[in-house]
């Protein structure tokens, strides 16, 4: 009796070892910053930014976001992929801080009866709206999918800023684990939730691997939210494009297209690795996941809200500033 004590002992010992390593482990396999070859600003012209044909999004592609939100990141399969829908474009100095009623929306684009449900569960729904500095690709000439398999192809691309604007919430909404990326995806094609810049930048003679290597700032009310280098991104432009043509099976890419590409540490949504680490092994439903983030958000202060002026900033390709207004009804 004894023995069988001291194994039921050991072997308790043992599992809550192995939890405590699940939850709180530093990320042993920490991606590293991609090769790049930096361009000179000075070896390119700037031109008027166009408009968009189809709209890609890149996320945890920065070591220190990635080090924000581990329990999303997998090293096996690489950043998650989404698309921004056409009407998240936003050339204004506005961002619109979305209502209830355009969160549920965005949820029955997915799920109608689960729109239903959360609407019935939640009178208020605040947003947790969140910036994203990032450095966007816009493609120049066509090409496939098959050239994007060769390192030595160097992708025809200009430079610009963006600002992923996100709403959080969106996150939690998920019905499980397995569909967060669709909702996050939801969560950042709102209306007007990709205020761009002007200019795009062309490097007159890219090598391959070549990247803008400058700094990216966002400044909310005046106070830096975010200051990293570009050069701190873990996957180049390459493989970035790859990576979006495996997603959605693309055969390759056109003149026109976009894929933003990221952001770096300092967004406003800050939840510890244990806590995110234990939701995606417990995978709670969205009832809970959406009150954790309502509660949490009263004492949180770093989610924009209307009035806030948000500026977003990346060397030579400029600034943009947008304030955020209540949205039309």
């Amino acid at each position: 009796m004894k023995r069988i004590l001291v194994l039921a002992a050991g072997l308790l010992a043992l599992a809550s070892l192995g939890l405590y390593l699940l939850l709180f482990r530093p990320f042993l396999d920490f991606p590293a910053p991609a090769n790049l070859n930096c361009l000179d600003p000075r070896a390119g012209d700037l031109r008027p930014l166009g408009t968009p044909r189809q709209i890609y999004g890149l996320g945890l592609s920065y070591a220190g976001h990635i080090a924000e939100s581990p329990g999303l990141f997998d090293p096996e399969s690489g950043p998650p992929v989404f698309i921004k829908r056409a009407h998240a474009l936003n050339r204004d100095d506005t961002i619109p801080y979305p209502s209830r009623e355009t969160l549920l929306r965005a949820v029955a684009n997915l799920d109608p009866q689960h729109a239903r449900h959360l609407a019935a569960h939640f009178q208020e729904i605040p947003p947790l709206l969140d910036y994203e500095v990032e450095i966007g690709l816009e493609v120049q000439e066509a090409f496939s999918s098959d050239e994007l398999a060769r390192p030595d192809f160097i992708p025809p691309v200009g430079f610009f800023l963006a600002n992923d604007v996100t709403a959080r919430v969106l996150i939690g909404m998920a019905p499980q684990f397995a569909d967060t990326v669709d909702y996050l995806s939801e969560g950042k094609g709102l209306p007007g939730f990709l205020p761009v810049g002007e200019v795009l930048y062309l490097p007159r003679n890219p090598a391959p691997n070549s990247w803008l290597c400058v700094e990216l700032i966002t400044r909310v009310n005046g106070e830096v939210r975010q200051r990293a280098s570009s050069r701190d991104i873990v996957v180049g432009p390459r493989e970035i494009l790859a990576g979006v043509a495996r997603r959605f099976d693309l055969r390759g890419f056109e003149r026109g297209d976009w894929v933003i590409t990221g952001t770096p540490p300092g967004v406003a949504a800050q939840v510890p690795g244990w806590i995110q680490r234990a939701l995606a092994l417990i995978d709670p439903n969205a009832d809970m996941k959406v009150g954790m983030m309502i509660a949490g958000a009263d004492s949180e202060s770093a989610y924009l809200k209307p009035g806030d002026r948000v500026m977003v900033s990346a060397g030579p390709l400029g600034q943009k500033s947008s304030l955020v207004v209540s949205e039309s009804k």
